[in-house]
């Protein structure tokens, strides 16, 4: 005879092989499965089938396995994104910092000058916080994709 909870419980197992170990979205998937078989009882069919029908519906492991890896690389794409785009401004700020000094002879552009702080200061301050923020999100996302 078909054991509903152990069928479950061997779903879940095939979705931790499969590499979705996070909590929170394994335990949402297994909501929505409950909630599939319940509807599909319902609607009069066996449990058995029932259960078959909602895991077809809601994706094999492999299937859902593929989905979870594309949310995790828009995450990496993005801290990339924030990454470089510090690194290029703290890369341009003080190119543009000297042409300011020598081509243009702006005394705001001496550095560390009163009017410096005010003029340039700030574009460093903002291009470095970038960079920080997109190397700690970039280490702290290779640091759970190799655990």
């Amino acid at each position: 005879m078909f054991n509903m909870e152990q069928a479950i419980t061997a779903w879940r197992r095939q979705m931790l092989a499969a590499g979705i170990k996070a909590p929170v979205p394994l335990e949402e998937l297994e909501s929505h499965l409950r909630e599939e078989i319940d509807k599909q009882i319902q609607s009069g069919i066996s449990e058995q089938l029932a259960f078959e029908t909602a895991v077809e519906r809601i994706g094999y492991p492999s299937q859902l396995k593929n989905e979870f890896k594309k949310t995790g690389c828009a995450k990496d794409d993005r801290s990339w994104k924030l990454l470089r785009m510090g690194l290029i401004g703290a890369a341009i700020t003080p190119i543009l910092n000297l042409i300011g000094l020598f081509v243009f002879h702006r005394s705001s552009s001496i550095i560390f000058s009163d009017q410096w702080w005010s003029a340039w200061f700030p574009s460093y301050s903002v291009w470095l916080t970038f960079t920080i923020i997109g190397l700690g999100q970039w280490m702290r996302q290779r640091k759970t994709s190799n655990a």
